[in-house]
């Protein structure tokens, strides 16, 4: 009986790691808690994440292989300017705070990244 204890105790932990790693938030279902605002948030922080990983890995390229990758760096540098926008006229029409706070938190990650300390 302890060890069927023991190994609920195992799976719920990795599934909240897990869950943590992958969308940032401490929960065993993933997303099931989120508003229609933090939803929006979450897709805008998930296409910068998205567009961030591709600026890192071009950046990466170009150093070993030369320029070859300016007009991706360029094109994915753009998307972020686009998701910055978005994330502040996002703002203005937030009503939740806590998807206020994701949002202001995002924005600090893009601000962080485009200064390079992200």
């Amino acid at each position: 009986m302890t060890k069927i204890i023991l190994v609920i105790i195992i799976v719920a932990v990795g599934l909240v790691g897990y869950n943590y790693f992958t969308t940032g938030e401490f929960s065993l279902v993933p997303g099931s808690s989120l508003s229609e605002e933090e939803q929006e948030v979450k897709s805008l922080a998930d296409s910068f994440h998205q567009a961030r990983r591709m600026v890192t890995q071009a950046q990466r390229s170009a150093g070993v292989g030369g320029i070859g990758n300016i007009d991706i760096v360029a094109d994915d540098m753009n998307e972020i300017d686009q998701i910055e926008r978005d994330i502040v006229t996002l703002m203005d029409s937030l009503e939740s705070d806590a998807a206020f706070e994701k949002a202001e938190r995002l924005e600090r990650e893009i601000n962080d990244f485009k200064s390079g300390r992200g």
